[in-house]
């Protein structure tokens, strides 16, 4: 007897475990985080942006007197935007600010180029969490940790 479904085209599977990072898991990565790697981590919980867009930010993406930076590159119309920063975030970039050496916020290249932004923080980020002790997480789970957060405070996230 021949399948009947052999001929069904099945939809792909979406297999990335989600994770969402604890207040106690955030405290003690952020304590064994080097720089920039704290930074970014500490950006990343407190606007929901991407990994690459903190790394590719540059002194005019940032608007501390207005309270927000700006995404100004992606390929969606929604991926261009502006991000409102609270006092934890706002404090972290002031300070980025005041000693940019170049026009990029977060330096390239282990002798960190001034002309390039940071690719990688793997192996940063990997050292943190094993230096804790934590449950293994992806950098990128900060965003949705910070996506979940928004949502239980009752924050509309299609908006």
């Amino acid at each position: 007897m021949k399948n009947p479904v052999s001929r069904v085209k099945f939809l792909q599977e979406n297999n990335e475990i989600f994770v969402v990072v604890s207040p106690d898991e955030e405290r003690l990565y952020l304590m064994a985080a080097s720089q920039p790697l704290q930074d970014v981590a500490t950006l990343m919980l407190e606007t929901g942006a991407r990994p690459d867009e903190i790394g590719k930010l540059r002194q005019q993406d940032v608007n501390l007197e207005k309270s927000f930076i700006s995404i100004p590159d992606g390929k969606t119309r929604a991926v261009r935007r502006r991000i409102p920063l609270t006092a934890r975030a706002s404090s972290v970039l002031e300070k980025r600010v005041a000693n940019a050496k170049g026009d990029y916020l977060f330096l390239g290249g282990r002798t960190g180029d001034i002309d390039k932004p940071i690719v990688k923080l793997n192996a940063a980020h990997n050292g943190a969490i094993a230096r804790m002790g934590l449950k293994k997480f992806r950098l990128y789970d900060f965003r949705h940790t910070f996506a979940s957060r928004m949502a239980m405070a009752g924050v509309n996230l299609v908006l």
